[in-house]
């Protein structure tokens, strides 16, 4: 990683967020990565003039809080700037990314129960890797206090998940962490065949559930070694509760998942394994694309 965006609204969660962002731009190995601070002023219209001089205000006010934490970010040896946008979020948000050449975003989390928050239609919309900060894991987080000791992986077989798992042992080999891939065994799909096949019996159903986990096995045991003997664990369930549940009992602090990269509309329309787990993930939640 060479450069990361760190999107912050000067809200509660700003301390964590770069808290998270300052990890991850450390290199104990190398160069560490450019940081930048993006803060958007959303506006869905185009502002009236006779506005204009008390958003020049908020603006000012905002660069001088904005600097504080630029001076803090600096004092750990990581190049720092940042800068101020006035538009519409989406669309900032892309061009900066762009601009910038990011390898990651790291941003906070929220959700509405009508409608897609701000963290949630940036995680939809946007292509580019994301740490999303969040969770009980998160609380009492200040910038050079951060250790992350174990990391969680979901895996699918896919090739987006093994890119993920790739992605989870370069983070968890950079800051010494222990690493776990996790394969959940769907019980949706599972109830979903059993209702097709009605005349099967308790014992076929259990033969057929075993057969399943014991497939997912033998190709986490082939994926573990070519990563050079990742711990893993086979579990069946409701995935995204399954994921969380194992990082709880892992006292895991980061859960790294694959993402499709589905558009805005079609991720509303298919629903998202990833989604579901960053909406009740225990500990921030890398989603890598």
């Amino acid at each position: 990683m060479k450069h990361i965006l760190a999107a912050i609204d000067l809200g509660r969660d700003t301390e964590k967020i770069i808290a998270y962002a300052l990890w991850l731009a450390k290199n104990p190995a190398g160069t560490p990565a450019e940081l930048d601070l993006l803060y958007v002023l959303d506006y869905g219209f185009t502002p009236p003039t006779y506005l204009s001089p008390y958003m020049e205000k908020e603006k000012e006010m905002d660069e001088v809080e904005i600097k504080k934490w630029e001076g803090l970010i600096s004092s750990f040896g990581i190049q720092a700037s940042h800068r101020i946008a006035a538009g519409r979020l989406l669309e900032t948000f892309s061009s900066t990314l762009k601009e910038l050449r990011s390898d990651v975003m790291v941003l906070g989390y929220t959700s509405h129960l009508v409608r897609p928050s701000t963290s949630e239609r940036l995680i939809r919309s946007l292509e580019t890797p994301m740490l999303v900060v969040r969770g009980a894991k998160t609380e009492g987080v200040t910038p050079g206090t951060l250790n992350i000791k174990k990391i969680v992986c979901a895996v699918d077989f896919s090739d987006n998940s093994k890119k993920a798992l790739e992605f989870a042992k370069a983070l968890a080999d950079r800051s010494s962490s222990a690493l776990v891939a996790v394969y959940v065994v769907s019980s949706l799909k599972m109830e979903k065949g059993f209702r097709k096949w009605k005349d099967m019996d308790e014992d076929d159903k259990n033969s057929y559930r075993n057969e399943l986990i014991s497939r997912a096995e033998n190709e986490m045991r082939s994926l573990s070694n070519e990563c050079g003997g990742v711990e893993y664990i086979v579990r069946a369930g409701i995935t995204y509760t399954t994921i969380n549940d194992i990082a709880v009992e892992n006292n895991a602090d980061l859960i790294v998942v694959g993402a499709r990269g589905l558009s805005y509309v079609k991720s509303i329309m298919l629903g998202s394994v990833t989604e579901a787990i960053v909406k009740s993930s225990p500990c921030p939640v890398m989603i890598v694309r």
